[in-house]
């Protein structure tokens, strides 16, 4: 009896690990906003969705389509829950269309811990070109 009781806790025990794998690796998905080449966007969600976190990174001597960045940001707005906007956070400029170096930041915020659609943090991201 001891054994089989020794194996139904054994099944529980893995199947709770299973359980909580599975939602970690959900909400460690990252949302890309943008992600063609050098020039992008992306935001993903750590600490079991508390955490915001959002990358932005262009590179102007990249031919992104005939354009080429010069400059990039990204922004995070919450209308209430506390109520949050971070403003346009840029990316360094570059110099000209064939300047290499890569410029990036990464930023992140506090999502709101209220339910509903004013309490939802938006991401959002743009580039300037030459």
């Amino acid at each position: 009896m001891s054994g089989s009781v020794e194996t139904s806790r054994r099944h529980v025990g893995i199947g709770l690990a299973s359980i909580v794998v599975g939602i970690l690796v959900v909400l460690s998905i990252s949302v890309s906003a943008h992600a063609s080449g050098m020039n992008y966007a992306k935001a993903w969600e750590t600490l079991f969705g508390a955490r915001w976190n959002g990358h932005v990174q262009i590179q102007a001597s990249y031919n992104d389509h005939g354009r080429h960045a010069k400059r990039g940001y990204h922004r995070f707005t919450r209308e209430a829950g506390p109520s949050l906007d971070t403003g346009r956070l840029y990316t360094s400029t570059a110099s000209s269309p064939s300047d290499s170096k890569i410029r990036s930041r990464e930023d992140s915020v506090w999502d709101s811990p209220l339910w509903g659609d004013k309490y939802t943090t938006h991401y959002y991201h743009d580039f300037f070109w030459f």
